[in-house]
């Protein structure tokens, strides 16, 4: 009986360890996916960046961003009697 206690406990502790081993393969998968979709969304958001800086930083939208100031100045000045 001794025998037969022993032999199913090694099994059960044979199938927890492996059952840990291939859980701890799947959170690895789980985690280089997340990992590549973050990295996909990172450089998203770099190119658009760069995108606004250029905007920003073009001389045309300066002198746009002046005169459309310059028009609600006007606009304003007129809606005042």
């Amino acid at each position: 009986m001794d025998v037969f206690l022993f032999i199913i406990a090694i099994v059960l502790i044979g199938n927890f360890f492996s059952y840990k081993k291939e859980m701890a393969k799947l959170g690895t998968k789980v985690d280089h996916a997340e990992n590549n979709a973050i990295k996909s969304e990172l450089d998203n958001i770099k190119q658009r960046l760069i995108v606004l800086e250029k905007i920003v930083t073009d001389k045309n939208y300066d002198l746009n961003e002046e005169i459309s100031s310059l028009h609600k100045g006007e606009h304003h000045a007129q809606a005042k009697p």
